[in-house]
């Protein structure tokens, strides 16, 4: 989950980080008050970019007029008018801060550049420190690291204390990423947090039930469709994208793959479903119910469905399908694959149920490829339309 700027410093403020005076208002919904010239309004989106897309500005000497041009930015990207109107502050000096989940280690890697603001990324100079995943860490561990990051030598004490508790809230929030740019060094030697973005794990949303963080929530909505909503709300993930194969897997590793074969043989992935985080109940009839519906789309060529079961019994997943392809004929050629563990083959082998696919007359192959072969193949024939 992606928490926008208000949501993101809420928590760094929960935990005693330094951050300005700021308060939020929407547009044509709230009267945002006095705004001073110079204060700053910050527009609340979950992309980032703002300041070059005028979505953060001073208030200057018309305010209102400030206002309507963020709102009005925003409006058009059909977004909901918020924004947060944060007290300006003076400093020194811009640096760079976050943590990270490193994806290979599976470990947090603190990040540091002592040049913060607008892309951070081309500057350069960002070094990384990899920290360990069962450990706390404690400030005087960090403050070579700082040093030799090129770290201002006044504030270099104060970074490692900061460094140290930013990776303790990682960690007792269960995220994936926290970034502070920038992070300011002031006149008197302070650091404050002018910026801040971070996200969270889903998998562990339920272990904080106490945030609610409905702003984030209610933007994150704005970017799903209304059939990705359906699904959230069904508990399961729909992701839909431009192309012309209704994909049904299960796993982003497994769904990432599965749509490589599809783009190396001419095709592309139309959707991705997934099992939600914390979902309680089966779903998988509601995922048909939604591919099917989707592959009534003009676009949409073939649907493609893809297993590969480790330990869940694989047969009330085959008989549930049989039974919907029987009772409602999928809009569109069917092709089917499926491969499975032994501990899968509690009451069904992966043999009879392919077999049982093609039975009722549909294409049935063990690995993803051949599937993809399969339906290339119709295609380049022109049999495609026929197929199922």
């Amino acid at each position: 989950m992606d928490l926008c700027e208000w949501d993101a410093k809420s928590l760094l403020r929960a935990y005693g980080f330094p951050v300005p005076h700021a308060r939020l208002f929407e547009r044509e919904v709230d009267v945002p008050g006095e705004i001073p010239a110079t204060g700053i309004i910050k527009a609340q989106t979950l992309f980032g970019g703002r300041g070059k897309a005028g979505l953060v500005r001073r208030a200057g000497n018309d305010p209102e007029a400030t206002v309507a041009i963020i709102g009005n930015a925003l409006a058009e990207r059909g977004l909901p008018q918020v924004m947060m109107i944060e007290q300006a502050s003076a400093f020194k000096t811009e640096l760079y801060i976050s943590v990270v989940l490193d994806d290979l280690t599976g470990s947090p890697a603190l990040m540091f550049s002592n040049r913060g603001g607008i892309d951070i990324e081309d500057n350069g100079n960002v070094h990384s420190l990899p920290l360990p995943a069962d450990s706390s860490v404690y400030a005087h561990e960090l403050v070579d690291f700082f040093i030799s990051a090129g770290a201002p030598t006044a504030a270099g004490a104060r970074l490692a204390r900061l460094a140290a508790d930013l990776v303790r809230m990682f960690r007792h929030e269960d995220m994936t990423m926290i970034e502070i740019n920038p992070l300011v060094v002031t006149g008197e030697g302070r650091l404050m947090a002018l910026d801040c973005k971070a996200t969270l794990d889903d998998s562990a949303r339920y272990r904080h039930r106490d945030r609610s963080f409905d702003l984030s929530r209610r933007l994150a909505d704005f970017k799903l469709s209304p059939d990705e909503c359906r699904a959230r709300d069904a508990g399961y993930v729909l992701v839909q994208s431009p192309g012309d194969v209704v994909l049904i897997t299960a796993g982003a590793g497994l769904g990432m793959m599965v749509a490589d074969l599809l783009a190396d043989s001419g095709f592309k992935a139309a959707t991705f479903f997934d099992n939600a985080s914390g979902a309680r109940g089966e779903t998988a009839e509601a995922r048909l119910e939604m591919a099917w519906k989707l592959a009534e789309s003009d676009e949409i060529k073939a649907i493609m469905f893809y297993q590969a079961l480790s330990t869940r019994d694989l047969a009330p997943r085959v008989m549930g399908l049989l039974e919907r392809l029987k009772a409602a004929p999928p809009p569109r050629p069917f092709y089917f694959g499926l491969s499975a563990s032994f501990v899968a083959e509690k009451t069904m082998s992966a043999i009879a149920a392919r077999e049982a696919i093609t039975a009722a007359g549909y294409p049935a192959f063990e690995f993803p490829e051949q599937v993809v072969d399969r339906m290339a193949a119709d295609r380049d024939a022109g049999t495609m339309q026929r197929a199922g």
